[in-house]
């Protein structure tokens, strides 16, 4: 997969030969929705035997017109996330734009001409049937006029669970309540973060639960607060955990929030390595215990709770 980096205004001698069957969608998760528009995608470029290509942006819209903090200015999959889902669903070509004011301002048919027409070569478009690209009346429902029939237009209809719309807002906010069951059902996958191994306060070690300390992208979404069934990717083996992300409110009032995994029947030095976390299950929210005895106790029923979890998978 190649991905192309793009600023706006694009350069005039930037042009593709090759017609491409585009899908395009910001695919914040790439969540089931999103797989839906780009296996579309993907169907029709198998039939006309064109390549496939994605057009998404370099972060969210929102930051071009509003004040974004906490987690709305985070991602359910950050760029390396994105892009290697992207390229697992068999996408040729990836358009990454940076969106800035210059590029949703401009009119919705001076971005048809001059990129989905002039510079990409658009065969066919295919999107959300809720998807927009810039500017006022830049949606699905008027794209076909802009298009001009210089290019077929595709617009998917929802993808529904439940009864209701799988979207990157609704996984967000089953992310910040922990519901991650329902973040994993709504994505078609486990929900997962990157990160490195670095030392942290041996805690865990002295309770008898030592932990691998994981420091993540400030940019990824995480679940809320709390204990969970994980998996880890270390090097190429997966291995089981529980983690606990949080503050560690029995050792103080005021600690930041960290990511703690204490790996089933493991002793390694693993300090360093690049690690993949797979979250599968909460086990409880977060407590402040009295005292060392009764956070031990509790942490042997988590640890029971974990290992009949991966006993029932």
């Amino acid at each position: 997969m190649e991905i192309i980096k793009i600023n706006h205004s694009i350069h005039e001698r930037f042009h593709f030969d090759t017609p491409l069957v585009i899908a395009m969608g910001f695919f914040d998760g790439v969540h089931l929705g999103h797989q839906k528009v780009i296996n579309t995608a993907k169907k029709i470029a198998e039939q006309k035997g064109l390549p496939l290509a994605v057009i998404t942006y370099d972060h969210k819209p929102e930051l071009v017109y509003k004040k974004m903090d906490g987690n709305d200015k985070r991602y359910i999959t950050i760029y390396r996330t994105k892009m290697n889902i992207l390229e697992h669903l068999g996408v040729d070509y990836v358009f990454y734009i940076n969106y800035s004011y210059s590029f949703q301002a401009q009119s919705p048919q001076n971005f048809v001409d001059n990129y989905l027409v002039n510079r990409f070569n658009a065969d066919t478009v295919v999107a959300g049937f809720d998807h927009t690209y810039g500017d006022k009346d830049a949606d699905m429902d008027r794209l076909p006029h802009y298009a001009d029939n210089r290019f077929s237009v595709v617009k998917v209809s929802a993808d529904l669970i439940d009864n209701k719309k799988v979207s990157s807002t609704r996984i967000r906010r089953n992310l910040e309540s922990g519901h991650i069951k329902t973040v994993n059902k709504l994505l078609g996958r486990p929900f997962y973060n990157e990160g490195v191994i670095v030392h942290g306060y041996a805690r865990g070690r002295e309770l008898g639960y030592p932990t691998i300390n994981i420091d993540y992208d400030g940019l990824q979404m995480m679940p809320s607060i709390g204990v969970y069934v994980t998996k880890v990717k270390i090097g190429n083996e997966w291995f089981e955990g529980m983690a606990s992300i949080g503050r560690n409110e029995t050792f103080g009032d005021n600690n930041p929030i960290t990511l703690e995994i204490n790996l089933l029947n493991f002793n390694r030095n693993v300090y360093g390595e690049n690690v993949q976390v797979k979250w599968l299950y909460k086990i409880r929210n977060q407590v402040k215990f009295t005292g060392i005895d009764n956070l031990i106790l509790q942490m042997d029923h988590d640890k029971m709770v974990t290992e009949k979890f991966f006993e029932n998978v």
